[in-house]
């Protein structure tokens, strides 16, 4: 039987590519090829737009003003509402749904404290989400404990999915590897790329940034004054410019204190290229303990790993067997799986 789904769209943001954004975007196309004559529309406003990926398989409707308001009469004669964070709406739905809770740092995390109105509206929120989605999907078992910790036992159904990565990413071998290690990711504080530019300064090792903005790299150069080329803070990098990056480097770096996931390590896995990346217990979660670890504020020790870096072909080949269960179709079966489940109730 045709189904129709109703997905908050808000995450497609307009000229930036997000991590959430993509997660919506590869689930949508899974969905779709599974269930090319299923109805989806996705809510979003003028300022948003549309991945052109799934521009033939969606169907698109304005944000009305005040939206959290307008969900449940948007929500009528779907079968499903779909939303890829907990900004679940705030009145009753006549339809199950289904939210995503990624990470939860952003309440937890020592340097996000500063605003107590902002946090205490976030908490609510996020109790709020739980305590009435049909089902709250959570990227890591991580981020399913740090949850429970500010809510309590959530009463609904819950599952640990771990998002999956896009099937383009994969090795090359007619790409030669080059002398630099890449950083993928923003420069809010969580990503600690301060640990990393500490480190190597004054060694001579080459690192690449991708997803930094300028103005925060501009900061980030003049505070540390790496020597001239050592540090790239490269700015457009489209998918295939990242992707040779994936395959070129010597190894992907990954120095947060902090992640719900972590898309870079597993992403440079499937290409066949191993990572070194914190020694946090969600890093350990979804990298499947395949990658190197470091200590997140230990600047010597990323130092000597860095320096003494000789990949493992072992572990290299444990990393592209681990990525390739996440990725594509396959590694969204068990999300279109609990959808089935929902819509066919």
């Amino acid at each position: 039987m045709v189904k129709s789904i109703l997905v908050d769209g808000r995450e497609f943001v307009l000229g930036r590519r997000t991590g959430i954004g993509r997660f919506l975007e590869g689930l949508l196309l899974a969905l779709s090829e599974v269930y090319p004559d299923w109805r989806m529309v996705i809510v979003m406003d003028e300022a948003l737009a549309l991945p052109e990926s799934l521009q033939d398989k969606v169907d698109t409707q304005q944000t009305p003003k005040y939206l959290e308001w307008h969900w449940p009469n948007l929500a009528q004669g779907f079968d499903l509402f779909l939303s890829p964070y907990p900004k679940r709406p705030i009145r009753k739905l006549s339809c199950p749904s289904i939210h995503t809770i990624h990470d939860v740092f952003y309440l937890t995390h020592p340097v996000y404290q500063g605003n107590s109105l902002r946090r205490m509206a976030g908490l609510w929120r996020l109790k709020q989400a739980v305590s009435s989605a049909n089902l709250t999907w959570f990227d890591s078992r991580v981020s399913q404990d740090e949850t429970k910790k500010l809510v309590g036992d959530i009463t609904h159904d819950v599952a640990i999915r771990f998002p999956a990565i896009e099937q383009s990413f994969k090795p090359d071998r007619r790409v030669k590897k080059k002398d630099f290690f890449l950083f993928v990711g923003n420069g809010l504080p969580h990503k600690n790329i301060k640990i990393l530019l500490g480190a190597i300064k004054g060694t001579g090792i080459h690192l690449k940034c991708v997803g930094i903005r300028q103005d925060v790299a501009d900061k980030l150069l003049h505070m540390f004054q790496p020597e001239e080329g050592q540090v790239e803070f490269l700015q457009g990098v489209d998918d295939v410019a990242l992707l040779k990056l994936y395959r070129q480097c010597k190894a992907l770096l990954q120095s947060s204190t902090a992640e719900g996931y972590g898309y870079p390590p597993l992403e440079a896995f499937a290409c066949g290229t191993p990572a070194i990346v914190s020694d946090i217990p969600v890093l350990r979660e979804t990298t499947g303990s395949f990658a190197t670890y470091c200590p997140p504020h230990d600047a010597q020790a990323w130092r000597n790993a860095l320096t003494t870096y000789e990949a493992d072909a072992q572990m290299i080949k444990q990393g592209l067997t681990w990525a390739k269960a996440h990725q594509g179709k396959r590694g969204w079966a068990e999300h279109i799986q609990d959808i089935e489940q929902l819509v066919n109730r």
